[in-house]
């Protein structure tokens, strides 16, 4: 080993115990005041890096690494869990809406209103054009054309919180037909429907919203019931109702 050999290696390994180095080292005087210099370099660098460590300090960084880590995880599983209940509040939200804005439907709260009314089907006698005129005017209405000749009930009733005028007709028929006018209610579009064992249709009209319920009669009788109502209600020509 020469002096450059020995010179690398202690730059590298200056506590190396390899017995080439150590014995050119003891051969060769100038090494050995390179190796001297080097050993002091390293015993003044370990006692600058002597740093007690205080007792138990391994277990708290572990313990503190494994706290951070539950806490990183716990927050993960919170946040899963917040954004997952989120979700669920949201359609449960949605869903108890469209029952509610269902429930308050005017065909929900006709149906709903008809075991109170079920007498009302069972009655034949023609009802008298001023009668109905006057369940009407108990409602602020006054007809505007032809009365339907068929009318066996007439009478003023709360619908869901609607005051409405209940009337029963025969459309030419044995099987009744409910009609249910709300003044005041407007509606958008004309549909049919079955709810309850009922089939019914709400109707838009000019000053409310007419509600036809039948449970056994056909939709022509329905038709008819329809056509006569908005002819009375709405006028010949289509003339609009008017408060009294």
């Amino acid at each position: 080993m020469n002096h450059l050999d020995f010179r690398r290696r202690i730059a590298t390994e200056p506590m190396s115990h390899d017995a080439d180095l150590l014995a050119h080292r003891d051969s060769c005087p100038e090494c050995m005041a390179v190796w001297q210099r080097a050993q002091r370099f390293e015993h003044v660098l370990g006692e600058a890096m002597a740093v007690p460590v205080p007792q138990g300090l391994a277990e708290r960084v572990l313990l503190a690494q494994a706290t951070v880590e539950r806490r990183r995880d716990g927050f993960r599983r919170r946040t899963w869990m917040a954004m997952a209940a989120s979700a669920v509040f949201a359609v449960a939200v949605g869903g108890f809406g469209w029952n509610y804005a269902d429930a308050h439907s005017l065909p929900a709260m006709a149906v709903a209103h008809m075991p109170y009314e079920m007498n009302s089907l069972a009655m034949t006698s023609p009802v008298a054009d001023q009668d109905i005129e006057a369940g009407f005017a108990g409602r602020g209405v006054r007809l505007r054309g032809p009365m339907p000749s068929d009318v066996t009930y007439v009478h003023d009733c709360m619908v869901g919180g609607e005051e409405a005028v209940h009337l029963v007709t025969r459309a030419g028929t044995d099987q009744p037909v409910v009609a249910l006018y709300i003044p005041g209610r407007k509606g958008d579009n004309r549909s049919d429907f079955t709810r309850g064992g009922w089939k019914g249709r709400d109707v838009p009209m000019a000053g409310g919203t007419l509600v036809l319920l039948s449970r056994d009669a056909s939709m022509d009788a329905l038709d008819r019931a329809e056509g006569s109502w908005q002819r009375a209600i709405d006028g010949v020509g289509g003339n609009r109702v008017v408060s009294l």
